[in-house]
C-alpha cells in the first residue's frame, strides 16, 4: 500500500489512470474507496491519472486524536508530502464536503500547486461552528451510539458496506478533526482574490447549495454548477451527474 510520510503521520493513497494528474479527497467519515464504490474511477481513469488520498483520520491513514493536528495548514501540508512523494509539481484537485472544504483551505495557502480547483458540496464560510463542536461532543461515545443518532432521524444507513465502513471510523480521531474545523476561520475573501480557475457544484436539495452558488458568484475565475434534485449525500453518490460538469470544466482549462 503507497504511503507517504508527513512528520511522522502515514497518508495513505491510490493512483488509478492515465493522463493529467487529479488528486482526491473525498468527504467527513468517508475513504478513497468511496471513489470507486461510487464509480469515479471506472469513469475517468481512462482520461486522468486519479490521486486519491484518504485524509488523516480516514481510511488506512493514521488517526491522531489531538485536535491540532487537524488544523488547516497541517492537512494542506499532507496535500503537499503525497504530491512531493509522487514528483508532481501542479494537479487539479477535486474535493467533495470536508475534501472541498480543504481544498479552499489549499486554495488559501498553496494555490500555485494547483491548475484548478473543483470543490462540492461545501462553501468557504464557516458561520456555524457551533455545529461541529456539537457533532464532535457526540463522537466521543463513539461510533455506534453516534450512528444510532444518526439512523432514528434518517433511517438505516445504506448500504451495508457503507454502513459497515461508517461504523469501523475512530469516533476520536473524528472528534479531534470536527473540532478543528469548527474552530477553523471562515475563508469568504478567498475567490474574490483568486486567479486559478474554480468550479463549485452542490446538489440543489442541499443546505449548502445558496452559499456555494454566493460564493462562485464572487470570484472573477469561479463557476457553479447545480446538480437538481440532489442532496448532500447524493452530490457524491451520483457520479453519473457530477463526473459531465468536471469534465467539461477540465475540458475549458486546455482551450
Amino acid at each position: 500500500m503507497p504511503y507517504a510520510l508527513n512528520n511522522g503521520i502515514r497518508i495513505h493513497y491510490h493512483v488509478e489512470g492515465n493522463g493529467p494528474p487529479l488528486l482526491m479527497i473525498h468527504g467527513w467519515s468517508d475513504s478513497l474507496d468511496d471513489w470507486y464504490d461510487h464509480g469515479y474511477v471506472d469513469a475517468m481513469k481512462s482520461k486522468y491519472q486519479m490521486i486519491m488520498l484518504d485524509a488523516r483520520g480516514h481510511g488506512r491513514s493514521d488517526k491522531p486524536h489531538a485536535p491540532e493536528a487537524y488544523n488547516m495548514d497541517v492537512v494542506v501540508s499532507d496535500v503537499m508530502a503525497v504530491q512531493d512523494h509522487l514528483g508532481l509539481d501542479q494537479a487539479v484537485y477535486l474535493g467533495h464536503s470536508m475534501g472541498a472544504r480543504i481544498g479552499f483551505s489549499l486554495a488559501d495557502i498553496m494555490p500555485e500547486r494547483f491548475r484548478a480547483f473543483i470543490l462540492g458540496s461545501s462553501s468557504p464560510g464557516n458561520d456555524k461552528p457551533y455545529r461541529y463542536h456539537r457533532r464532535a461532543r457526540r463522537l466521543n461515545y463513539g461510533m455506534e451510539r453516534y450512528l444510532e443518532g444518526v439512523e432514528s432521524r434518517g433511517g438505516r444507513m445504506e448500504p451495508e458496506g457503507h454502513r459497515d465502513r461508517f461504523l469501523a471510523n475512530d469516533a476520536l480521531a473524528l472528534s479531534a478533526l470536527t473540532t478543528a474545523i469548527g474552530n477553523s476561520p471562515g475563508l469568504e475573501s478567498l475567490l474574490p482574490n483568486l486567479d486559478t480557475p474554480v468550479l463549485i457544484y452542490a446538489g440543489s436539495n442541499d443546505a449548502v447549495h445558496s452559499s456555494a452558488q454566493e460564493a462562485a458568484e464572487s470570484g472573477p475565475t469561479a463557476s457553479f454548477a447545480s446538480l437538481t434534485g440532489l442532496n448532500h449525500d447524493g452530490a457524491f453518490r451520483r457520479s453519473d451527474m457530477v463526473v459531465p460538469h468536471v469534465e467539461s470544466f477540465l475540458d475549458s482549462l486546455s482551450r
